[in-house]
């Protein structure tokens, strides 16, 4: 976790809440610490943790689509028999990591627009 401020509230989060033994964090309805920490954002700093987190996610994301960038081309320079499918195959998980993180982008600015109206 790289902003400091989530990894706080997603820690005291998980030292102020008891859980009876055998209970995790993500229920059968999917219900999870981060959903939680989304639930509870009221404040103009809870919601500019959460849009600092999630540009975090979206550079992730560019990141894994940079790197298949890079593969798909590694893959035409081989000598497999298939290596157009191997290069298809790294363009689409590209473009899909590029929807990712502008699918980020949009919920960090969502968090960022929250932060200026709130207190």
């Amino acid at each position: 976790m790289r902003h400091p401020l989530i990894a706080v509230l997603l820690f005291t989060l998980s030292t102020t809440f008891v859980l009876p033994p055998g209970t995790s964090w993500a229920d059968e309805e999917g219900t999870s610490l981060e959903q939680l920490v989304v639930e509870m954002a009221h404040t103009k700093a809870e919601h500019q943790v959460l849009a600092d987190y999630y540009a975090d996610k979206a550079a992730d994301a560019r990141k894994l689509a940079s790197r298949h960038q890079s593969m798909g081309r590694a893959y035409l320079g081989g000598k497999s028999m298939n290596k157009q499918a191997f290069q298809n195959h790294c363009k689409r998980i590209a473009e899909q990591q590029e929807a990712t993180a502008k699918e980020f982008d949009a919920l960090a600015q969502l968090h960022a627009e929250e932060a200026k109206k709130a207190e």
